[in-house]
């Protein structure tokens, strides 16, 4: 997803660009700034590894990213990679991989500000400074972002408000020609208004604090010889409170620490061998609760081969990890692209497999209704997809078809145990199958006006059940039409979800259209 695409939408929050995408559903809790979590490829949100600028994130307890306080303001493009990746990434990219992107400083010294405002009392100030030469780069944004909101409850009336103040930094050093430092830091802090069991609840606060730093160095020893070495910690405060209700008061604190080493070894033009090593510890502490840590090591290696210039592109990789609590797993994966240039043809192909180990709440939370389970298995998978990608008129009309399959074990269910008792403790029970379509059009009608159009059909079973998986919709179609011309540009969108099962009890919940001007 392009910078220009980004800013020409308008919108505030990433959660809501990645609404359009069609192999992504997102679940969200409400308004702005409630949990935004999102299911890639039928996969569950502890399936899919988001990164920002390369820095692995997420809840070390609950085992997914909430997309909920990330805005657009410094964003330069988000990558989305699909299907089974753990053979460079490890664990939770069974999925695939969200990359987001954060812009760097260039040119002379820049100051620029903006400010929004909108509805049920929203606004939105933020400042950037920015500047880089050959040899030092840097940028600084500030933003803050409030509204009145709407009512969290399907049937609440009281608005639930949300506040977000947020500080970015990503500094750029040269030191010699094979010698690069690039440091990066953000910090956010946030208020939220919830709701519980789908009724207003008038006192019921969540308060965040959420750090990331992380420093890269890239040292060329030779032409043919890249190091990357990439160290990073993400943490973050949750504090909930609800003077009514002594249940939904507690603290929880998350720490991930990241140390990866990779070389990139350019043997020849055409063979590029990738080796890599990550070390990874991960902190979880709910206080009263749990306070528990838990490492994991792994070593890596990519090997990718261009043949007749570039018209055949392969792919295959393998994974090792040692797991403190998971034990050793290895992971795999093979693919390969062959563009047909004279035909505007690309045919594509990947198998791979992939692996989550249990989450430190999985593992370790107890209270009066639920305790963890320090004997469970990783969740596996294995995943393979095939692909065609044809020029109908050369740089002004393509389509896409895309048939994925992927298969999950031993995933992880709170399970009452025993029957009958009101506790529930995580066991290795479960089994699920996905797999689905992805089509695309795009045609550039004229050199100021461009439309596009992609469809999803997501076909999710749960073995034990028999039932479509939670949250999954059938089908999802996205269209959209963009218009530019000089300094202006119009983007209108739409998009349908079919509806989705929710649960035994509720069943489920209906299809809706979004139109976007």
């Amino acid at each position: 997803i392009p910078q220009e695409k980004i800013e020409a939408e308008g919108k505030e929050f990433i959660i809501d660009v990645l609404k359009d995408i069609p192999e992504i559903n997102v679940v969200q809790n409400g308004g702005a700034g409630k949990l935004s979590t999102v299911i890639l490829r039928g996969g569950s949100s502890t399936h899919t590894l988001v990164m920002i600028d390369g820095v692995k994130m997420k809840s070390t307890t609950t085992g997914y990213f909430d997309f909920g306080n990330i805005m657009v303001d410094d964003i330069e493009r988000v990558e989305i990679v699909k299907g089974a990746q753990s053979t460079i990434y490890g664990s939770e990219a069974m999925a695939g991989v969200i990359n987001i992107i954060t812009k760097k400083g260039k040119g002379p010294l820049k100051i620029q500000g903006s400010y929004e405002e909108g509805a049920r009392k929203t606004y939105n100030p933020s400042v950037t400074v920015s500047g880089g030469t050959d040899k030092v780069d840097f940028r600084v944004t500030a933003s803050h972002f409030e509204t009145e909101g709407i009512s969290a409850a399907k049937t609440g009336t009281e608005p639930d408000g949300y506040r977000n103040n947020a500080v970015s930094a990503k500094v750029g050093v040269r030191l010699a020609e094979k010698l690069e430092l690039e440091f990066s830091g953000r910090y956010s802090d946030d208020r939220s208004e919830l709701d519980a069991f789908g009724a207003d609840d008038l006192n019921y606060l969540q308060f965040g604090r959420h750090y990331v730093t992380s420093g890269k160095g890239k040292i060329y020893l030779t032409d043919e010889w890249e190091q990357v070495l990439t160290l990073s910690r993400v943490k973050d405060y949750l504090k909930y409170t609800d003077p009514d209700t002594a249940s939904r008061n507690s603290d929880i604190i998350t720490a991930l620490d990241t140390v990866d080493w990779q070389h990139n070894l350019y043997l020849t033009e055409a063979y590029i061998l990738t080796l890599g090593a990550e070390y990874k510890e991960e902190e979880g502490k709910n206080i009263g609760m749990f306070d528990n840590t838990v490492n994991s090591s792994a070593f890596y290696l990519n090997n990718k081969l261009k043949l007749l210039n570039n018209a055949i592109i392969l792919n295959a990789g393998m994974r090792y990890d040692d797991h403190e609590t998971s034990g050793h797993k290895i992971t795999y994966r093979v693919g390969g692209v062959y563009n047909i240039d004279k035909a505007g043809l690309k045919l594509k192909g990947s198998y791979g497999t992939g692996f989550r180990a249990p989450t430190l709440n999985e593992l370790y939370y107890q209270d009066a209704w639920s305790s963890g389970n320090p004997n469970l298995k990783p969740e596996k998978s294995n995943s393979w997809e095939v692909g065609i990608e044809k020029e109908i008129v050369r740089e002004r009309a393509t389509v896409s078809l895309t048939y994925f399959n992927q298969k999950y074990k031993d995933l992880v269910q709170w399970i009452e145990t025993p029957p009958g008792s009101w506790q529930y403790v995580p066991q290795n029970v479960a089994e699920s199958t996905v797999r689905g379509i992805e089509a695309g059009a795009s045609v550039k009608i004229t050199e100021n006006l461009t439309v596009r159009s992609f469809y999803s059909y997501t076909d999710s079973e749960d073995k034990d059940t028999g039932q479509r998986l939670k949250r999954r919709p059938l089908d999802k179609l996205n269209v959209s039409l963009d218009y530019s011309r000089g300094p202006a540009s119009v983007t209108a969108g739409y998009t349908y979800v079919s509806k989705v099962y929710e649960s035994s009890w509720v069943g489920n919940l209906p299809s809706y259209i979004l139109v976007d001007l």
